[in-house]
């Protein structure tokens, strides 16, 4: 009979059980013979192993008690990716998406500060599961803001926009990611406010600004062309943040040290580039609406849960598994 503690523990790698200082405080159990049997076992690594293959192939444990690979989220680019996961200051997207599919998909942040299209490129393959493993069920691809750089710029993040269109092509086209049939969102860099990354850069050594929203603003077009060439998701996030001060096509382009500052704009860039909680809340908005619009039937309310949840008895007992008749089964009140 397993215990919820011991259940618990096999659940855990073997790393973690490693690391118990000792072993019989993890387990429930009725006597002294079975406590040191199991600290014997826990105390090797090597009959650790074993011990836990052992319990996943017994016929006692269902399948739905073995471990499972949840389908992935995945989120691709750059520090505005990166930094998604961080609370620090608010509200963040990555724990707002883990919320919204939890039980339904793992969401993975790949997020790398500083990353263009073309580093893109090349790592993708380093960091898409195996398809045997799992599957890549969403994949957000957010590059463009160090793309459009100045070719002028020293650190050697400028793409020309025409090789950033063909990058965003050969992203969605690479056929590690096509072997997961992956439903991709394009999201267009965002605008940037000139005034507080005049500042930044300045701290940072340049002398000039090494981004305009003019220059973003063709990157973002160059996207949003790209994701209705491919037909996959496009999430505009530069409309998005440009419609909270009300812009329309042909105003000037708020955010722009030519122009008084907008305090719209201001509220969503904390350092002329990266994002304050309120901008990942419009992300975060403007992401499920994107997965509602293109794929409805990948909301997550319409998705079951991975392993069904402790009071669904339809599914349990599809596992043969009867709810409160089976010693194997820890039923959470």
């Amino acid at each position: 009979m397993l215990s919820r503690t011991r259940f618990a523990c096999f659940a855990r790698t073997t790393q973690h059980c490693r690391s118990r200082p000792a072993a019989s405080r993890l387990f429930v159990t009725s006597s002294a013979a079975s406590i040191r049997e199991e600290r014997r076992i826990f105390d090797s690594p090597k009959n650790a192993m074993a011990s836990t293959r052992a319990l996943h192939s017994s016929s006692k444990v269902s399948s739905a008690l073995k471990p499972v690979v949840y389908d992935q989220f995945l989120l691709f680019g750059a520090s505005i990716f990166e930094q998604s996961s961080s609370q620090q200051r608010g509200f963040a997207l990555a724990p707002a998406l883990q919320e919204a599919y939890i039980r339904r998909l793992d969401v993975v942040n790949r997020g790398f500060s500083g990353f263009n299209t073309t580093q893109g490129l090349k790592v993708l393959p380093n960091i898409l599961p195996d398809p045997s493993q799992t599957c890549v069920r969403f994949m957000a691809i957010l590059f463009g803001s160090n793309d459009a750089c100045f070719v002028s710029c020293l650190n050697g993040q400028h793409v020309p926009l025409e090789q950033y269109k063909k990058n965003l092509v050969s992203l969605v086209n690479h056929p590690a990611l096509q072997a997961h049939g992956t439903r991709v969102i394009l999201v267009t860099p965002p605008p940037v406010e000139e005034r507080r990354l005049e500042h930044r850069v300045k701290s940072q050594g340049y002398k000039e600004l090494n981004r305009r929203n003019e220059v973003t603003k063709q990157y973002a077009d160059a996207s949003r062309e790209v994701a209705e060439d491919l037909d996959v998701g496009c999430l505009d996030l530069w409309t998005a943040f440009m419609q909270t001060a009300d812009w329309k096509a042909g105003d000037p382009l708020y955010g722009s040290i030519d122009l008084p500052e907008n305090e719209a704009i201001r509220a969503l860039i904390h350092d002329g580039l990266h994002f304050t909680p309120k901008a990942y809340g419009i992300f975060y908005e403007e992401m499920m609406k994107t997965i509602a619009g293109k794929w409805p039937d990948q909301i997550p309310e319409k998705l079951p849960y991975v392993i069904p949840a402790w009071d669904d008895t339809e599914a349990w007992a599809k596992e043969g598994l009867q709810m409160g008749s089976s010693p194997d089964v820890v039923r959470h009140n």
